[in-house]
């Protein structure tokens, strides 16, 4: 139950980040109208860059050098797996301006969500911490 709670959010947390980058880069190319099929290509992004994140994101567990590791493994693999739907989806063309372009707009979405995920955790557990103070109060005297 635990891995699909954090499917679900992570899945939230990266299909929110797309679809802002999205958005930044139709704005930029001076797009006005787009189709209602970008929903179903930002919504299976998401879930395959989900799938990929659950499976690499680092553990608490792991050490310095592991995570570290992982988190540079985890951005190549997002990478491998972005430039080729955004050649299909028309989003980057096959070059290397369009590979960079999409590396960097992978890179926005890993910040987004990764931030969104830090901000949100930390507010949850302050929220736990003040929670528990005022059930138990300050027992470390």
């Amino acid at each position: 139950m635990r891995m699909f709670s954090n499917f679900v959010k992570w899945f939230l947390y990266i299909t929110t980040g797309i679809l802002v980058i999205c958005g930044i880069n139709y704005k930029l190319a001076g797009v006005e109208t787009v189709t209602v099929d970008i929903f179903r290509k930002i919504l299976f992004c998401g879930f395959v860059t989900t799938l990929a994140t659950v499976l690499l994101l680092p553990k608490e567990e792991d050490g310095r050098t592991k995570s570290c590791i992982k988190f540079a493994l985890h951005y190549v693999v997002l990478c491998t797996i972005m430039i080729p739907l955004g050649v299909r989806f028309g989003w980057i063309e096959l070059h290397l301006t369009g590979i960079v372009t999409m590396m960097i707009d992978v890179g926005g979405v890993y910040l987004l969500s990764l931030g969104a995920h830090y901000f949100i955790d930390c507010k949850q557990a302050d929220e736990i911490n003040r929670m528990l103070k005022e059930r138990y109060g300050d027992s470390e005297r």
